[in-house]
């Protein structure tokens, strides 16, 4: 039974905030559970801050004995308890948040008459491990937080309570369809708050008045290794899309409708707008019938009326727009209506806000990419192949029903030369016109790509039909797109990122030699191992000069409930990329990158170091069975399969993803920091501490690349993750785990020597202390999941335990904030 919180909270210190949620845990804990759990979740809790100060494994062999004694059920409890707890520290950080810009020196310091597009582009990949019902009770309470005006906790016991009876491990796994109304939710808020704040913000109309701001998805259309991604389920995925942006449009009719209360006692009804409702009443005879009785001296709300029921109609029957032109051009015939009418006298913002909205989104809302892989196109055969066909062949319907930027790219996975490009390039003129093939995007994702990348763009570009193509069809643009995850995958993180920033000046090069304007996506992950941190850094570290009119980056899973779940937030993330967009916009293209012998010779020992490891033939099985990475299937988070081909066991077989996620599940992160120790010791010991530090200083991707190391490195412990090993592998995988831990050992002297401090974090306290605080929460739950490990490989797992193993890499991808 519920009891009444009688605190008074106050909500004005993240900490204080975060103690009042972990105290009201407790009170729901007791209430549900029972006072005995309650004391079990304490003890444990304890025993791990005294492990974190006094350094001693006898606190932690201490749960461990704990958990062993305790029945299935129990155990549940337990990992229920620090899951809930990560939930609520987080929603409460992201609610402390919510003001970084405003506290913030961050500005738009140059003017700009250049046309500008910023695209965030939504994909689901599958990396968001909650599940929507526990979001939204989630949300309730970040509102609760913002509003701080509660004259107790009643409320927020209610949802805690709520969260503690719901279940957090989807019962089976989400299909394509699932996944485009989970991102429904979020588009919601950019489309409703986000947008016309962002439009409207004063600096960024004072600074660039000549920006677009569109939002672009994978989700529904992204075929690459999605089987369960096709031609019927992006037509599904559209209409769901169409829907949504609809329903916005039909809420602006109303709104217009009792503003535009004209009467012909005062005014004539213009013709045009007469002979329109004239037609529409052939349409709509029963709808006319009762708005011309209703507004019988009103013809601009008639008008409206009828288009509102056009819109509900729309693919319903015949009563509804067929197309989206068709719309369009009625809310034009209106705006000419009104300024016939009242002329120019009266500007009215509304309505002319509201047609770019209209034309911005067409019927769409999101404009699609569709990804398929190189090896699927050059195949020319098989079932996902003629189904990739069938989707180009109906393009140019789609294109009509929709809006003409209904999809925005064709994204080729995997582009290792120009032929794959041109393979793709006749495929669709095969098909289409060239008028309807929309942007064709090779992305370039693996080092040794990477590093051809210019000359791929040049063989490409010598192609006449091809470059004939874009010069007409793609107003001299061609987009290419970076792959961060593949790339960190292939060669660790500093190699990845050294030669995705190095690709970048070649390819910008390659097309000025071409007078063709070369624009980036930037396939960032969540993590930072997959080029994901915060946007701002990330744009402003990119090379001078390459960043054009145009700039699009993926935003994946977790991240987008990250930045995206509340307006303040999602306006927030949106205005620090458009302002690093807009600063780097208008820089020039420097002849020769500083230091660049330097940088390449990091990343060259960086990489022979990652290879070292990913070589060891033994390591996929340290990787399988030392970390829950095959769980992830279980876990029903994504419909993608984890592996690209199932019944292949090797580290190449793996996505990145589930990569990722085994690591940072067992506390490594080393996707985030392998090689980058050897690389940096072996550059310090060379050029000495002071030039390095000199290089550090004066060069935006070194300082964002070691802002990055550093922060996933403060993310690991190895200590934790020498449990995994010892408890679950064979002694001689040590070996292995002495190699890792070695390498985190050189990379966390190198970066404290660069910066010059005594410890990590120490230019950030506020993360550092979070990560203190978060640590005494994160060892039971990796204790939890190191316990029930042992027993499922001694096939001693019960159903219930099973549900407290999944929990518990929940609650860790919850604290860890992220899962891959």
């Amino acid at each position: 039974m519920q009891k009444e919180s009688k605190i008074n909270p106050n909500f004005n210190t993240l900490s204080t905030t975060i103690n009042l949620l972990a105290s009201e845990l407790g009170n729901v804990i007791k209430d549900q559970a029972g006072k005995k759990f309650f004391k079990i979740v304490e003890e444990i809790r304890l025993n791990s801050k005294k492990y974190r100060q006094t350094n001693n494994n006898r606190y932690l062999d201490s749960s461990f004995s704990t958990l062993e004694n305790l029945k299935p059920n129990e155990i549940f409890i337990i990992a229920k308890a620090f899951t809930i707890f990560f939930y609520l520290s987080n929603i409460a950080e992201q609610v402390f948040r919510e003001h970084t810009l405003d506290n913030s020196k961050i500005s738009i310091f140059r003017k700009t008459n250049k046309n500008l597009s910023f695209i965030p582009v939504f994909t689901a990949h599958p990396t968001e491990s909650s599940r929507q019902s526990t979001l939204k009770k989630i949300y309730k309470i970040a509102e609760i937080i913002e509003n701080n005006n509660s004259s107790d906790m009643s409320e927020v016991n209610s949802l805690i309570t709520q969260l503690w009876y719901t279940r957090e491990v989807r019962s089976t796994k989400p299909n394509p369809i699932d996944e485009v109304k989970s991102l429904i939710y979020y588009l919601d808020i950019l489309y409703k708050d986000v947008y016309q704040k962002i439009v409207d913000d004063e600096e960024i109309k004072n600074k660039a008045k000549n920006f677009e701001l569109k939002f672009g998805s994978w989700v529904g259309a992204d075929k690459d290794g999605n089987p369960y991604v096709t031609t019927k389920i992006t037509k599904q995925a559209l209409k769901i899309y169409s829907n949504q942006i609809l329903n916005i449009y039909k809420e602006k009719i109303i709104e217009f409708s009792d503003e535009f209360s004209i009467s012909t006692d005062f005014v004539e009804s213009p013709k045009m707008l007469t002979k329109k409702i004239d037609k529409y009443k052939k349409i709509l005879p029963k709808d006319y019938k009762h708005y011309k009785r209703v507004n019988y001296d009103e013809p601009f709300r008639i008008f409206l009326s009828l288009v509102f029921h056009r819109l509900d109609n729309f693919q319903k029957n015949n009563k509804g727009y067929l197309y989206y032109s068709e719309f369009l051009n009625d809310i034009l015939l209106f705006q000419e209506s009104v300024l016939e009418i009242f002329g120019k006298k009266i500007q009215n913002n509304k309505l002319d806000n509201f047609i770019e909205l209209v034309k911005k989104f067409e019927f769409h809302g999101v404009s699609l990419d569709i990804r398929q892989n190189a090896s699927v196109i050059n195949a020319k055969s098989g079932k996902e192949y003629f189904d990739f066909v069938a989707l180009i062949k109906d393009i140019p319907k789609l294109q009509k029903i929709y809006g003409d930027s209904v999809f925005n790219s064709i994204i080729l996975s995997m582009t290792k030369s120009e032929n794959d490009v041109l393979n793709l390039f006749k495929i669709c003129k095969n098909y289409i016109s060239e008028k309807n093939i929309p942007s064709i995007t090779p992305l370039i994702e693996e080092i040794d790509d990477l590093q051809s990348a210019d000359l791929i763009l040049k063989e490409l570009l010598l192609d006449n039909q091809y470059i004939s193509f874009i010069k007409k069809f793609q107003n001299s643009n061609q987009e290419i797109m970076l792959g961060y995850s593949d790339s960190n995958k292939d060669g660790g993180i500093i190699s990845s990122q050294w030669n995705v920033y190095n690709a970048q000046i070649g390819l910008f090069k390659e097309g000025k030699k071409k007078n063709i304007n070369v624009t980036f996506f930037h396939g960032r992950g969540g993590t930072i191992s997959r080029g994901g941190g915060p946007t701002y850094n990330s744009i402003s570290a990119q090379p001078k000069g390459t960043i054009s009119n145009q700039i699009r980056y993926t935003e994946q899973g977790e991240v987008i409930s990250d930045k995206y779940s509340t307006s303040y937030l999602g306006f927030e993330n949106i205005k620090l990329g458009l302002v690093a967009f807009i600063n780097e916009s208008d820089t020039k293209l420097r002849a020769t990158i500083p230091n660049q012998k330097f940088l390449q010779e990091l990343s060259d020992i960086s990489l022979n170091k990652y290879k070292s490891l990913f070589s060891k033939p033994e390591l996929i099985d340290y990787f399988e069975n030392g970390t829950p990475v095959k769980l992830l299937s279980i876990l029903n988070i994504g419909s993608r399969p984890t592996k690209r081909k199932t019944n292949i066991k090797t580290i190449q077989n793996y996505r990145a993803i589930p990569w990722v996620f085994g690591w940072a599940q067992t506390r490594n992160t080393l996707t985030g920091w392998f090689g980058a120790g050897t690389a940096l010791d072996s550059m310090i010991k060379k050029y000495g501490i002071n030039q390095v530090r000199n290089i550090y200083k004066n060069s935006d991707f070194m300082q964002n690349l070691i802002s990055n190391i550093e922060m996933t490195l403060a993310k690991s412990d190895l200590k934790i993750a020498k449990l995994y090993v010892e408890r679950l592998l064979n002694k001689d995988m040590l070996e292995i785990y002495n190699v890792i831990n070695k390498e985190s050992k050189l990379a966390l002297a190198s970066i404290k020597k660069i910066k010059n401090n005594d410890e990590l974090l120490d230019d950030n306290q506020i993360l550092k202390n979070t990560l203190k605080v978060r640590n005494a929460y994160l060892d039971p739950l990796s204790i939890i999941q190191i316990t029930l490990m042992k027993k499922m490989t001694l096939r001693e797992l019960d159903p219930i335990e099973k549900k407290s193993l999944l929990l518990s890499i929940n609650g860790l991808a919850a604290g860890l904030r992220n899962t891959g």
